[in-house]
C-alpha cells in the first residue's frame, strides 16, 4: 500500500478516535493510543521494507540498460569487423588479381620480345664486331653437317669460353635439323651460353623456348631452373618464387626441383 495512503488513513483515524474521546473511558483513551503508536511504528517498518524492495529492483532495471547498451555496442564493433573482413578479403582477391594480370603482361611482354630476338638472331648469329681478336682459333672452315657434329662442336667452343662461336653452332643445328632429338638440348645450351655471360635477359627469353617449343624434353627442368636464377640475379625476386615454384611443382623429384627449394628458402 502506498505510503501516503496509509498517512491518510491514519489521520482520519486520530480525528474519529478525537471525536469520540468525550465518551471513552480512559483506559480505553490510552489503550487507543498505544494501538495508534504500534500502527505507526507498524507502517514505518513497512514502508522500510517497501523502499528495500524497490531498490533492487531499480538496480536490476540500470544493470538492464547496461547491459543493453553495451550489447548494442557489442553488436556494432561486430558489424564494423565483418565490414572490415569483407575489404580486406576484396583488397586481397584484388591484389592476387593483379598480381595475375602483371605476371600475364610480363610473360606477354617476354614472349613477344623472345619473337624479336629470334629474328634479330637469325640475321646477328656469329657477327662480330669489327676489328675484334676472336678469342678462340676459328672453326674449321667446313663445319661438320650431321646435327651431332654441331652440336659436338658447339659444345667444344662453349667450354673454351668460346660463347658467341658456340651459339652460332647450335642455332645452326636448329635451323639445319629443326627435327633432331638434339634441337631441345641445342636450345638450352643457346640459354647457357647468355647465361654465363650474364646476359640475363636474354637467357630467360632462350629459356623460355625450350619450355614452350619442348614441353616433354628432359631440358625443361634445367631451363626453368635457370631462367629462375636469372630473374634473381636481374633482382627481380617476385618472378624468381614464381618460376622456381612452377619448377617445384611440376618436377618435384628432380635434381632441379632440390636445388629449386634451396634457392626458394633464401628469398625470403
Amino acid at each position: 500500500m502506498p505510503k501516503t495512503l496509509i498517512s491518510t488513513l491514519l489521520v482520519a483515524a486520530l480525528a474519529l478516535l478525537a471525536a469520540g474521546c468525550a465518551t471513552v473511558e480512559p483506559e480505553q483513551f490510552a489503550a487507543l493510543q498505544a494501538q495508534v503508536y504500534r500502527n505507526r511504528q507498524q507502517i514505518r517498518k513497512l514502508g522500510k521494507q517497501l523502499d528495500q524492495a524497490r531498490r533492487p529492483q531499480a538496480e536490476l532495471s540500470a544493470e538492464m540498460v547496461s547491459l543493453r547498451q553495451e550489447l548494442a555496442s557489442l553488436r556494432g564493433q561486430t558489424e564494423e569487423n565483418r565490414h572490415r573482413l569483407e575489404v580486406l578479403s576484396q583488397q586481397d582477391r584484388r591484389a592476387q588479381q593483379e598480381q595475375q594480370k602483371q605476371l600475364a603482361e610480363r610473360l606477354a611482354k617476354l614472349e613477344a620480345r623472345l619473337a624479336r630476338v629470334e629474328k634479330m638472331l637469325g640475321v646477328k648469329a656469329g657477327a662480330t664486331k669489327p676489328g675484334a681478336a676472336p678469342a678462340t682459333p676459328a672453326p674449321a672452315p667446313t663445319p661438320p653437317q650431321s646435327a651431332r657434329g654441331l652440336y659436338d662442336l658447339g659444345h667444344r667452343l662453349l667450354k673454351q669460353k668460346s660463347y658467341q662461336a658456340a651459339r652460332g653452332r647450335f642455332q645452326e643445328l636448329l635451323k639445319r635439323y629443326p627435327k633432331s632429338k638434339l634441337a631441345p638440348s641445342a636450345q638450352y645450351w643457346i640459354g647457357e651460353s647468355y647465361f654465363r655471360q650474364k646476359r640475363f635477359e636474354e637467357a630467360i627469353l632462350a629459356f623460355n623456348v625450350v619450355i614452350k617449343r619442348y614441353p616433354k624434353s628432359s631440358k625443361v627442368p634445367a631451363a626453368l631452373l635457370k631462367q629462375g636464377l636469372a630473374f634473381r640475379a636481374l633482382g627481380d625476386k617476385r618472378t624468381a618464387r614464381i618460376v622456381l615454384g612452377k619448377l617445384v611443382r611440376r618436377y618435384p623429384k628432380s635434381s632441379q626441383a632440390k636445388l629449386a627449394r634451396k634457392v626458394l628458402a633464401r628469398l625470403k
